[in-house]
């Protein structure tokens, strides 16, 4: 089963319309708590359907959910291919290697991914 992208076009046109958000999810096919996500987004932007109407879905998404950056620069992110060959080994468990890169993190003056 695939799932398909939310249509946060329809979403907004729905609720402008007066649709429950029981019912626009029905609609769309995706969760109420993702249809109460879009409407609250919308309003703490102050987006409402006529802003919208003449977009087409992806820039009605990139309007209400902005993208956030996926690094945050002040921290060092983990080599995750040496955490799956040390987690291979005996004797090492997540919250070792965990303790260790915080260790390593300190020492550089970084600050480690929590």
């Amino acid at each position: 089963m695939t799932r398909r992208p939310v249509d946060y076009k329809r979403i907004l046109q729905l609720r402008a319309e007066g649709v429950s958000m029981r019912g626009i999810a029905d609609v769309v096919g995706c969760a109420r708590n993702t249809v109460a996500a879009v409407g609250a987004a919308a309003d703490l932007e102050g987006i409402v359907w006529a802003d919208v109407a003449g977009l087409d879905s992806g820039a009605v998404r990139r309007l209400v959910l902005p993208e956030r950056p996926l690094k945050d620069p002040g921290r060092v992110e983990p080599d995750f291919e040496a955490i799956h060959k040390d987690l291979a080994r005996t004797g090492v468990t997540l919250l070792v290697w965990w303790t260790e890169y915080a260790a390593r993190c300190r020492d550089e003056g970084s600050v480690a991914y929590r």
